[in-house]
């Protein structure tokens, strides 16, 4: 029986304070259970339970992934999320190799319905685009979106410690699922070659879109004069707004740069390149002792001591192993030669390990007032006093 006409009518006949209690009562008796099956519905709309919708597009699968434990606001927001890049700009990817490109196993034939483009054995500069789905039930040109679905032979730079190659994209592929690295999903797979060329695995790099020649309007076009090449052409350049190879500077002698990042003299031996590039990299990260220790150079650390940091950047001018970390003082009775170097010199005692790389020294923190860069691990200008610390360089450098 619904009561509040009755109770409203009531209030109607007996005027003053009993009717307006009256009244008010009758509006909560309707209110309430109207309330209740508004928060019902909408618990059920939110549900995790829910199913999930099954899109009409061809090719395309629906699924929820939650983004692992551990990542940044902003690669939580992008684990899911296609890279829509603009030419020209850098952006840090996960990527993988593909085929070892001596003539066995699998991954000589691209998907690119180009038959002259497909044979990946007279395409060494090929790449490609991944998907996201965490499941391997098949993928297409639609789902192999990692990079916002590229047009076929679209052409990205690829960087990695200093050195960077020129692909374009002749296949798709899969990805690794869910995995990250330093919290990056995995978008772009290198052929055997290529992925060779910069000494590469699966690590993360930083790559770049370059403008498109031509107008392949329709997906999955050609662009045209888009060469395919026959080799991969590998070369140091300098970088966009975010990361990538380092930037260059005139002379013998490395320049610090306003925001904290090491300009490479171009004339510099390339192990000297790539050891700023890999400092490049992790200026900035919070120093923790112990941390970056136990885990391989080939990864980004979270945190990093003094000598983790030196490791990791020797280890990107190829001149320690990935799983080089000793303390310091092992480091101050070990490591390379005895005495300065002309480019890199480690200096090292059983306490702490710093390091100077073409003019610029690497440490954990500012040594005085006068001393310029970041407050903490990073590319530092001034030179402190040496005295107490065994002085060791990489042989011929």
């Amino acid at each position: 029986m619904n009561v509040a006409p009755l109770l409203v009518a009531v209030a109607r006949r007996r005027p003053g304070r009993l009717g307006r209690f009256v009244a008010l009562f009758g509006a909560f008796v309707v209110a309430v259970p109207l309330m209740l099956v508004l928060v019902v519905l909408a618990l059920f709309a939110g549900s995790p339970e829910a199913e999930c919708a099954d899109e009409s597009v061809p090719g395309v699968q629906v699924e929820r992934t939650a983004p692992p434990a551990g990542l940044t606001e902003r690669q939580r927001a992008l684990f899911s999320t296609p890279l829509e890049m603009e030419p020209g700009r850098w952006y840090r990817v996960g990527a993988t190799t593909f085929y070892t490109g001596d003539g066995t196993g699998t991954g000589t034939r691209g998907a690119i319905p180009d038959a002259d483009q497909s044979d990946l054995s007279r395409h060494p500069d090929t790449f490609a685009e991944l998907s996201l789905k965490t499941d391997n039930n098949g993928v297409t040109f639609e789902t192999a979106n990692a990079l916002g679905r590229l047009p076929w032979m679209a052409a990205v730079r690829v960087a990695y410690r200093g050195r960077s190659v020129v692909v374009h994209k002749r296949d798709i592929g899969f990805g690794q699922g869910a995995s990250t690295i330093a919290g990056e999903r995995y978008r772009i797979d290198l052929w055997g070659p290529a992925a060779r060329a910069l000494g590469i695995s699966s690590n993360l790099v930083q790559i770049q879109l370059l403008p498109r020649s031509g107008a392949g309007a329709t997906l999955g076009d050609t662009p045209e004069g888009a060469a395919g090449g026959d080799g991969s052409t590998t070369e140091c350049v300098a970088p966009g707004p975010i990361g990538g190879p380092p930037p260059l500077t005139a002379g013998q002698r490395a320049r610090l740069l306003p925001n904290g990042l090491a300009a490479a003299p171009r004339e510099a031996p390339d192990a000297v390149k790539r050891v700023i590039a890999a400092g490049n990299e992790i200026v900035g990260k919070p120093y923790v002792y112990g941390g970056g220790h136990g885990l391989p150079l080939s990864q980004i650390s979270p945190s990093y001591d003094c000598s983790s940091s030196v490791s990791y950047l020797l280890h990107g001018g190829g001149l320690a192993s990935a799983d080089y970390t000793p303390p310091s003082g092992d480091m101050a009775a070990g490591y390379g030669r005895p005495g300065y170097g002309r480019w890199i010199s480690l200096l090292a005692n059983g306490g702490h390990v710093y390091m100077y790389v073409a003019g610029l020294r690497w440490d954990t923190h500012r040594y005085g007032p006068s001393d310029q860069g970041v407050d903490g691990i990073g590319w530092h200008t001034a030179r402190r006093p040496d005295t107490g610390f065994t002085p060791r360089h990489p042989e011929g450098y």
